[in-house]
């Protein structure tokens, strides 16, 4: 069974060598996860270089609950850093996603509105949205126990992407007669990009785009997968096969 776990970054540290819990993470461990006083919990910090784990007892103090150090372990480093540039999903599918991003420990999301996207976000939604889809890859990066939640970018147009923002190594998930199955690759780079289009699939125009800037199509097998099935397969592939 695995240990309660918690965010580092968001807890203070005391002169004692005490890691304070703020009232959020502090009422989901009591309330939520059933922790008690002398229990231990995993607690995740990404402010080392490749993020560590710490073995804490949770100890009630008089200013609340509080966390001591038993012991320090170092997070071995990622084999793979995954970019998953995705056209914007309606929000139960585009949620799924960003679960299994953080359970995969993707490195960072791109959303992009595409010509076939239905959502559409106002400037005053946005903030928003981005601290709801903040908080799903935080909480479940700590489901998986990964150090680092993966980062979300704002949704941007398709047509405004910074092509040279993007790794080198560029995938597709393309429903295109000349796509190379994906499990036909040798191996896995250790940084690339990772394409699904939106419901309705990529436009003729967004698929010219993506192959002029580098993207090898590539098919996920034989059966057409829904965006959100096929960004979570893709990713884990990549995922599985760098180790």
């Amino acid at each position: 069974m695995s240990l309660p776990r918690i965010r580092l970054e968001r807890c203070e540290t005391t002169s004692d060598g005490l890691w304070l819990i703020d009232r959020e993470q502090e009422r989901h461990l009591t309330k939520v996860l059933r922790a008690y006083e002398g229990a231990m919990v995993e607690g995740l910090s990404f402010e080392a270089e490749e993020g560590e784990k710490l073995l804490l007892r949770l100890e009630r103090t008089t200013g609340g609950l509080a966390l001591r150090e038993v012991e320090r372990m170092r997070e071995k480093p990622e084999t793979v850093r995954i970019h998953l540039l995705i056209g914007l999903l309606k929000a139960d599918q585009f949620d799924a996603v960003l679960r299994s991003a953080a359970e995969l420990g993707l490195f960072v999301v791109w959303p992009v509105v595409c010509a076939h996207s239905i959502p559409r976000f106002s400037d005053v939604e946005m903030p928003k949205k981005l601290q709801r889809w903040q908080r799903i890859l935080d909480e479940g990066s700590k489901v998986s126990g990964s150090v680092r939640p993966p980062m979300i970018h704002p949704p941007i147009s398709f047509c405004k992407l910074d092509w040279r923002s993007l790794p080198q190594a560029r995938y597709a998930a393309l429903l295109t007669p000349r796509t190379s199955p994906l499990s036909d690759m040798a191996g896995v780079p250790g940084e690339l990009v990772f394409a699904v289009g939106p419901e309705g699939d990529w436009s003729p125009e967004e698929v010219r785009q993506l192959q002029e800037n580098g993207f090898m199509p590539v098919s996920l097998g034989r059966r057409v997968l829904r965006a959100s099935t096929a960004a979570i397969v893709g990713c884990g592939w990549f995922r599985l096969m760098a180790g």
